[in-house]
């Protein structure tokens, strides 16, 4: 039942970053910042040109890599490892949350964005009833806490992207159990 729901929500994930995904050309580059294993990375858009898998695990990096993934292991609280403006879109789906520095996050997945490059973001809302009961609910099924340590609101990650990005969109997903921002940067 709960790799059930979860496959569905991850769908939902897919289908919001995929039109999103659609203005890119076939020879971009998405980097996914926080990728766990990346089930989610591997199921985006078949034809860009390279889909690098980041994240600090090293186990779930190998995963990544036997999906055919490159794969780049991180410090998510660190600067990226990537050159400025040398990323068509990065992707960061329910990572930020776990981060001591999400502002510095924010900040770094729009300094390795090129002109025009596409930011997304997915977060659980911690505005949402919806969300605060589920997280209630996994944690009883799983036995495991959330370790989100900066959890957003609506205002909350809308104030943190309005400081780095002009032009984006927050929506919700999901029967409000997921926020997401798109966010792209100025040519």
């Amino acid at each position: 039942m709960n790799r059930v729901l979860f496959r569905w929500i991850d769908h939902r994930k897919v289908s919001i970053i995929n039109r999103a995904l659609r203005s890119l050309p076939p020879q971009s580059v998405i980097v996914d910042v926080g990728c766990g294993s990346g089930r989610i990375l591997q199921r985006v858009h078949s034809s860009v040109e390279l889909r690098v898998a980041c994240d600090h695990d090293p186990q779930l990096l190998r995963v990544a890599l036997s999906r055919g993934l490159e794969s780049v292991q991180l410090d998510f609280d660190a600067p990226l490892p990537f050159p400025d403006g040398s990323i068509d879109a990065v992707l960061s789906v329910d990572a930020i949350e776990h981060s001591t520095n999400p502002q510095l996050v924010l900040a770094e997945l729009r300094r390795v964005l090129c002109p025009g490059g596409l930011a997304i973001v997915f977060t659980p809302p911690y505005d949402s009833v919806r969300w605060i009961l589920a997280e209630r609910f996994h944690g009883l099924v799983t036995g495991r806490p959330a370790d989100h340590i900066a959890p957003f609101t609506r205002e909350s990650l809308e104030w943190a992207v309005s400081r780095l990005f002009d032009d984006y969109r927050i929506g919700r997903t999901n029967a409000n159990l997921t926020m997401y921002v798109l966010a792209r940067k100025a040519r």
